[in-house]
C-alpha cells in the first residue's frame, strides 16, 4: 500500500514539475500576448513590452475562446444563473449545449475555484495525473509488475498527445478516463471480487461514472475514440471467454452495455442538450467527400512524422516549402 502511494505521488510530481511555471511558478498558460494582435490591444503592444511576435500565433484559441468561456461560466454562476445562452455574440447563441465550455465537467471546479490564469496550469496538472494513475491501475488489474506499470502510467500521462493538448482542456479532460473505463471493463469481464463477493454492480458504475465524465468533458471525438477502444477490447475479451468457457458469456456482455447505457444515461444534461445543438449547425451540410480529402496531406509530408519541424513552425514564426 505504501509502495502504491508513493507512485501515487510520484504520477502527481511528474506533471507539476512540467508545469512548474504555470502552477506553482505564478505564470500563466494562457498565451496572453496572442491578443496583441489585433485592435484594441495592438496599440498597447509598445507600452506593455509585448515582443513584436508571439510565441506561437497558433495557440490563440485558449485566450480567444477558451478563456472567454470560462469567464462568462464564472460570472453567470456568480449571478445565481446556470449559463444556457451567451447572449454576447451575434442575437445569442446556445453556451452550455455546444458542449466543449465544460460547465458541468466535474474538474471544472477548479476554474470556479481558483483565479483563471492560475486555473489553466492546474487543471492540466491534475488531469495528467488522473491519467496516469488510471492507467497505472489499470495495468496493475491485467497482473503487470508495479515497475511496468509505473512505466506505462508515466508514458501516457506525458504522451505527445496530452502535453500537446494542454492549450485544449476539453480534450485531456476526455481522454483520461480511457485507462478506468478499461479496468471496469476488465473487471466485469472477469467478475472481479470486493470482499469477497462478486462485485459487478459496482464496476459497471464506476466504468459509468468515468464514461459519463469523458462525456462532460464536452470534446465528442474523444468520447466517440473512448468508446471504439473499450467496444474492440471487450470484444476481444468476450470472444476469449467464450473459446475458453465453451459457451457465450452473455450474462457479462449485458453488464457491458448496461455500463454504457448508465454512462450516457448520466451525461444527459450534456448529450442530449449536444445532440439538439449540432443538428443546427451550419457545418453540418457543407462538405462533402473531394472537400474533405482536400484536407489530406500530400504524400511529402510523411517527413514530418520523422521531423515535424522540417519545414519550420509557428514557433518558428516561418515556414519552408522546398517543393515550389
Amino acid at each position: 500500500m505504501r509502495r502504491d502511494a508513493a507512485i501515487i505521488a510520484l504520477l502527481f510530481v511528474l506533471p507539476l514539475i512540467l508545469f512548474w511555471p504555470q502552477t506553482v511558478g505564478g505564470k500563466t498558460l494562457l498565451p496572453a500576448e496572442n491578443l496583441y494582435q489585433w485592435e484594441p490591444y495592438y496599440s498597447e503592444k509598445a507600452a506593455v513590452g509585448v515582443p513584436e511576435f508571439p510565441h506561437n500565433h497558433l495557440l490563440s484559441d485558449l485566450v480567444l475562446q477558451n478563456m472567454q468561456w470560462k469567464s462568462f461560466m464564472r460570472d453567470e454562476l456568480a449571478a445565481g444563473e446556470f449559463p444556457l445562452w451567451n447572449p454576447h455574440q451575434f442575437s445569442g447563441i446556445p453556451f452550455h449545449a455546444a458542449g466543449q465550455q465544460q460547465v458541468v465537467y466535474p474538474l471544472s471546479i477548479i476554474f470556479y475555484a481558483l483565479p483563471l490564469a492560475a486555473s489553466y496550469g492546474w487543471f492540466t496538472v491534475i488531469n495528467l495525473w488522473l491519467a496516469g494513475v488510471f492507467m497505472y491501475l489499470f495495468v496493475r488489474a491485467l497482473g503487470v509488475s508495479r515497475f511496468g506499470a509505473v512505466l506505462a502510467g508515466i508514458t501516457y500521462q506525458l504522451c505527445g498527445m496530452f502535453i500537446a493538448s494542454a492549450v485544449f482542456p476539453m480534450i485531456i479532460g476526455a481522454a483520461v478516463w480511457l485507462p478506468l473505463i478499461l479496468q471496469m471493463c476488465e473487471y466485469v469481464l472477469r467478475r472481479q471480487t470486493l470482499r469477497g463477493t462478486d462485485a459487478t454492480p459496482v464496476w459497471a458504475a464506476v466504468g459509468a461514472v468515468a464514461l459519463a465524465c469523458s462525456v462532460l468533458s464536452g470534446h465528442a471525438e474523444l468520447t466517440i475514440y473512448t468508446l471504439l477502444i473499450a467496444g474492440y477490447y471487450s470484444a476481444a475479451r468476450l470472444v476469449g471467454l467464450w473459446w475458453s468457457d465453451k459457451r457465450p458469456p452473455v450474462m457479462r456482455g449485458v453488464w457491458l452495455m448496461g455500463l454504457v447505457v448508465l454512462g450516457l444515461a448520466l451525461s444527459a444534461i450534456q448529450l442530449v442538450p449536444l445532440y439538439e445543438h449540432v443538428q443546427t449547425n451550419w457545418r453540418a451540410e457543407r462538405s462533402d467527400l473531394e472537400l474533405v480529402r482536400s484536407y489530406a496531406h500530400p504524400a511529402r509530408d510523411i517527413l514530418q512524422f520523422a521531423l515535424p519541424n522540417f519545414y519550420g513552425s509557428p514557433a518558428h514564426h516561418g515556414y519552408y516549402d522546398l517543393f515550389n
